[in-house]
């Protein structure tokens, strides 16, 4: 049931005609699922696994933790961060701590800076304390609060919303979360600051680091920079934005995504850059980047295209043009995804969009034996699409273990915890 590299392909194409994509994948999207469509198919597990849901009640409520490049365990595993969103207060989102020992909910704080695709940027600042950081509203700025979960107590507030964060927690990478409304909503925050507007010029906008010790802030590079390095006619006319910083592990280097939007459809390009914002390395410039992690301080997983072969993940190395293909004719079969690594770095977990039944497939592969799992199959409603959707998001816990993720197939949005244990041990 899964959409071919022929339907991909027309898909990829009509990215030059923005509202005739939409119109399209609506009507194609519904055809199909009339044809494949599974009956009261919810949910298929693998044999070997244990999953529940933080909400146990709905109550009106939808629980998600956000996206997949950070974890919603504390660094002992034994809290878990999660929004709790509701319906009938739209504006807003609740932040609550999961107690895994306890099986019990406890509310931190709410905000209005949330989007439903990464929520609050929600995270937990070190592996020293239980200390949790996410984005909110201070006179009328968006900013960012440190919160310790046990005293409840507020730590510190950092005068710019964050992005990523290093893995000291003593710095963060910060963008302008108003223009990314502006082009893509469900990444941005739809609420009026003094501290950022989406029409800010491109020589003021681009991407912050900010200290929390001295919560001193610097540009260190702008949407203009980015925009003149090998600027071509697709950029004429196009809406800029950045997107989706992830730090190394070791916080020396991070990768964002250049993207613009116009005339000529969509385009991305891919960079890792020194903290300071020195040593910009472009790694992929073939119109197509979409997902990646950090596998080491030196290389990336990257969902992205490469002229001579195509869409793919694709290890790439740092700062140079080597590249290897991961799960060739495997992976690359299933599309795009959110992929992560495990601790021990010898596993991938990655997720699918919906199929042509709605079925969104939950994929382990085995860096080292190229083994390929499926734990799980998960209906997505039709409630649940567009801007509005839940993608798994697959998250790893700090022991590997277990893996989290966001879903609707019961019907409203819930965060999951899903024990690998079983799998992992009997697959080494």
């Amino acid at each position: 049931m899964r959409y071919n590299k022929f339907e991909r392909h027309i898909a990829t194409t009509l990215d030059k005609y923005p509202h005739l994509r939409q119109i399209s994948k609506f009507s194609y999207q519904r055809l199909s699922y009339l044809i494949y469509r599974k009956g009261s198919f919810t949910c298929e597990l693998h044999p070997d696994i244990h999953m529940k849901g933080i909400l146990k009640n709905k109550n009106n409520n939808d629980a998600f933790f956000g996206y997949y490049d950070k974890s919603p365990w504390s660094y002992d595993g034994k809290y878990y961060l999660v929004h709790i969103f509701n319906k009938k207060f739209k504006d807003r989102v609740k932040i609550f701590v999961y107690n895994c020992e306890k099986d019990s909910l406890n509310i931190i704080d709410e905000t209005p800076a949330f989007n439903i695709q990464q929520g609050a940027m929600l995270r937990w600042l070190d592996k020293k304390n239980y200390y949790c950081i996410y984005n909110t509203l201070k006179d009328e700025c968006l900013v960012a609060k440190i919160r310790d979960i046990i005293s409840g107590k507020e730590i510190k507030t950092i005068p710019m919303p964050i992005q990523t964060v290093n893995h000291e927690g003593i710095e963060a990478l910060v963008i302008n979360y108003k223009r990314l409304y502006k082009i893509r909503p469900e990444y941005g925050y739809n609420i009026n600051v003094k501290n950022f507007s989406s029409d800010m010029p491109y020589e003021k906008d681009g991407i912050w680091r900010i200290n929390f010790n001295t919560g001193k802030s610097k540009l260190i590079i702008t949407l203009a920079d980015l925009i003149s390095l090998d600027y071509n006619k697709t950029m004429d006319k196009s809406q800029h934005k950045i997107n989706h910083i992830i730090y190394s592990p070791l916080g020396k280097r991070f990768i964002f995504m250049h993207r613009w939007i116009g005339p000529y459809g969509k385009f991305s390009r891919l960079y890792t850059v020194n903290s300071d914002g020195s040593g910009l390395y472009c790694l992929l410039d073939n119109r197509i980047v979409s997902h990646y992690c950090w596998l080491d301080n030196k290389h990336l997983i990257v969902w992205g295209r490469k002229n001579n072969l195509g869409n793919k993940y694709y290890l790439l190395l740092d700062k140079s043009n080597k590249s290897h293909v991961i799960g060739n004719g495997v992976l690359d079969a299933y599309g795009d995804g959110h992929p992560s690594i495990s601790p021990d770095k010898k596993w991938l977990i990655t997720d699918t969009y919906p199929d042509k039944g709605r079925i969104r497939e939950l994929i382990l592969f085995n860096l080292i034996t190229k083994n390929k799992i499926i734990v799980g199959k998960f209906f997505a409603p039709w409630m649940y699409d567009g801007s509005y959707r839940c993608d798994l998001h697959p998250r790893w816990s700090p022991d590997g273990s277990k893996i989290s993720i966001d879903s609707t197939h019961e019907g409203f949005r819930n965060s999951y915890i899903i024990d690998v244990k079983g799998i992992i041990n009997n697959d080494r």
